[in-house]
C-alpha cells in the first residue's frame, strides 16, 4: 500500500510524490490533500513532482483538478520538480496548467514561491479590509450627519411653531 507523507513547512502543505504511481494512489494523493488543506487550514500547498518520471493522461487531470480544487478551498498550488518525462507528458496532453497554479524548478523554489504568493495575498486581504473598514466608518459618520441635521431640522420646525404659537398668544392679550 502507498503512504503519502505530508507535512507542513512554513504554514504551506508539502506533498512529497515519488516513484510509480498508479489511478488508485493518484485518487489518494488528491483525497489526502484536499483533506489536509481543510483541516490545516494551510494557504498553499507545494507538490514535488520530482521522483516521479513519468505520468499519464489521468494522471495528469488529477493533478490539474486537485489544483482546481485546492484554489476553491481558498489556496493556491505550486508544483515543483517536474522532470523532462513529466513536462513531456504533461504538455503533450495539452493542460493550460499556468492558469491554476505556478510552477517552480526546485522544492525549495516552490515552497519560497508559495511563501510570496501568500504574502501578496494577505496584503490584498488586508488591504480590502481596511478599505471595508474605512466606507463603514465614512457610512457612519454620514449617518450621524443625517440624524444631527434631522434633529437640527426638527429644532427649526419646532423653535418655528413656538414663534408662531408665542405670536398668537401675544396677539390675545392685546385683545
Amino acid at each position: 500500500m502507498f503512504d503519502l507523507s505530508v507535512h507542513i513547512s512554513n504554514g504551506c502543505l508539502v506533498v512529497p510524490v515519488q516513484g510509480d504511481i498508479d489511478d488508485e494512489i493518484m485518487q489518494s494523493i488528491q483525497k489526502k490533500i484536499l483533506v489536509n488543506v481543510e483541516k490545516q487550514g494551510v494557504k498553499g500547498v507545494v507538490i514535488d513532482l520530482s521522483g516521479v518520471k513519468i505520468v499519464d493522461p489521468y494522471h495528469a487531470d488529477i493533478i490539474n483538478k486537485t489544483a482546481k480544487m485546492i484554489k476553491l478551498l481558498g489556496a493556491s498550488t505550486v508544483l515543483s520538480g517536474i522532470r523532462p518525462g513529466v513536462a513531456i507528458s504533461l504538455s503533450d496532453y495539452h493542460f493550460e496548467f499556468d492558469q491554476i497554479y505556478r510552477i517552480s524548478r526546485t522544492f525549495e523554489d516552490g515552497v519560497e514561491m508559495l511563501q510570496s504568493i501568500i504574502a501578496v495575498d494577505e496584503e490584498a486581504e488586508s488591504k480590502e479590509e481596511t478599505e471595508v473598514e474605512e466606507i463603514e466608518v465614512e457610512e457612519e459618520f454620514k449617518s450621524d450627519e443625517m440624524v444631527t441635521e434631522e434633529k437640527e431640522e426638527i429644532n427649526k420646525e419646532q423653535s418655528s411653531e413656538d414663534q408662531k404659537f408665542n405670536g398668537k398668544e401675544n396677539e390675545q392679550d392685546f385683545d
